[in-house]
């Protein structure tokens, strides 16, 4: 893959303390007081809502089952807007390259830099990216979860790395609610989410993207 050779993206290092304590606080406001029965209604309404199932079904697949990603898929199924097909074809002829040096570097600013910035910045994407080789490490934030926790005014990039953290801090202060999460998927009813393949981000941010999904449908309808 040819790099884009547009300005290097760049952002504080320092990114705020006090902003990550301010998310994790939410989270724990956000979830203090669920209980399995909760839970229990909450994922048996997700088994039904075909929407959500549906991707889920594709995330199982390219995430889960490692299978080789067709890039037009990919940006159908997470929704990613206005990116054009000569941009996101040079992914589909470069994936093993592209997915190795995700592996290697670990390193999302330094990809976005280097990559995601052909034409317009194409962030989102990069973050679906990075969470579907480093599932365990990165969370594949999307808009309404940025707004949920007052943050899209922020770079995506950034916002990215501030909601990492912010979990991070979160399950490791709360295994005993994470705790719960999964033990109420691993009830056989709830084996299409295969919990035990998913790490602590990952349910935890399965969680507010199905919830937050499905307030913003009730909205529209």
């Amino acid at each position: 893959m040819k790099p884009t050779k547009t300005t290097n993206y760049s952002r504080s290092e320092d990114l705020s303390l006090e902003r990550f304590d301010e998310i994790k606080i939410q989270i724990e406001n956000d979830i203090a007081s669920v209980t399995a029965e909760d839970l229990d209604i909450f994922f048996t309404e997700s088994l039904n809502d075909k929407r959500a199932i549906s991707f889920l079904n594709y995330y199982n697949k390219t995430v889960l089952d490692k299978e080789i990603i067709n890039f037009g898929e990919f940006k159908h199924h997470w929704a990613i807007q206005w990116m054009r097909k000569q941009v996101y074809q040079e992914f589909d002829n470069h994936f093993e390259e592209t997915k190795q040096e995700i592996i290697k570097n670990k390193d999302i600013v330094a990809f976005f830099n280097k990559y995601c910035r052909t034409e317009r910045d194409e962030a989102a994407f990069c973050c679906k990216l990075f969470h579907t080789i480093l599932p365990n490490e990165f969370p594949p934030l999307d808009n309404p979860i940025r707004k949920h926790f007052k943050i899209h005014r922020m770079d995506f990039i950034e916002s990215l790395l501030v909601v990492k953290k912010a979990y991070e801090l979160f399950i490791g202060d709360n295994m005993k609610t994470i705790h719960l999460f999964r033990q109420k998927l691993q009830e056989p009813k709830f084996k299409f989410f295969r919990v035990r393949e998913l790490s602590d981000l990952r349910i935890l941010d399965m969680y507010y993207w199905l919830k937050i999904s499905r307030n913003n449908s009730s909205k529209n309808n």
